[in-house]
């Protein structure tokens, strides 16, 4: 099972990609999926990457549409998958209740979902609402008094004005109803409307309503640890 979580994250690289993929962009790309699956063997990961390097030529090769055609039946397949094994998001040890913070706020739990560890972020609305995107519903609204998460989560500030926080909260709120989109491996290189993942919620927002990049490393993908971790973040509080 961690074997196919490894091959689907692989092939997932293509999703979104509307042009040739360069061989040192797979390679920044297979770096990325070390940091995330740090919970699968070694040599899975090794036969994962090789997999994807086997490949690269026929994906170099391959139109637009055959890649669309292929990132789809990747993600149906991690959505079967993640429907059968997953856990609520920040579920698993999720004991504790985030509680409220002030609008534009946001917060990180650890959460792992058929063993990848990738954790989870959502978006103080307002002091008692929280907006996060989860799967497989998507962008939703939640009470900040009974939205649970993990031990070690954090409560964090985006360091910025009053004016962008509350403009960020405001789009985010404005993209309730939206669904959930799989393609995380790629998701700085995606459009800001339609389908998201919670991280790009967040990192959307903050970008489009801030010109913040609340992404430390800014690779390919923003993860929920992207966003924890950016430079532009303060420490409030850790359950």
């Amino acid at each position: 099972m961690k074997r196919f979580i490894a091959f689907a994250l692989a092939g997932i690289l293509v999703i979104g990609v509307q042009s040739p993929i360069r061989a040192s962009a797979v390679q920044q790309q297979k770096n990325e999926i070390v940091t995330i699956q740090s919970t699968v063997p070694g040599e899975e990961l090794v036969l994962s990457t090789r997999l994807l390097e086997k490949n690269f030529n026929e994906l170099l090769d391959k139109k637009t549409e055959k890649q669309n055609q292929l990132s789809i039946r990747i993600a149906k397949l991690l959505a079967e998958h993640f429907g059968k094994n997953s856990k609520v998001q920040g579920g698993g040890s999720a004991n504790y209740i985030i509680g409220p913070s002030e609008s534009g706020d946001f917060f990180y739990t650890p959460a792992s979902t058929a063993f990848v560890n990738h954790g989870h972020v959502g978006l103080y609305y307002s002091s008692n609402t929280i907006v996060e995107s989860i799967f497989p519903t998507g962008v939703r609204s939640i009470s900040a008094n009974v939205k649970m998460v993990e031990k070690g989560a954090v409560v964090k500030s985006v360091s910025t004005t009053d004016a962008v926080k509350q403009n960020a909260a405001n789009w985010v709120y404005t993209q309730i109803g939206q669904p959930y989109s799989l393609n995380f491996m790629n998701n700085r290189n995606t459009g800001h409307m339609g389908a998201k993942n919670c991280s790009k919620l967040i990192w959307s927002a903050y970008l489009l309503y801030g010109g913040l990049d609340l992404d430390v490393n800014k690779g390919f993908g923003v993860y929920p640890r992207d966003i924890r971790d950016a430079k532009q973040t303060t420490f409030i509080r850790q359950i």
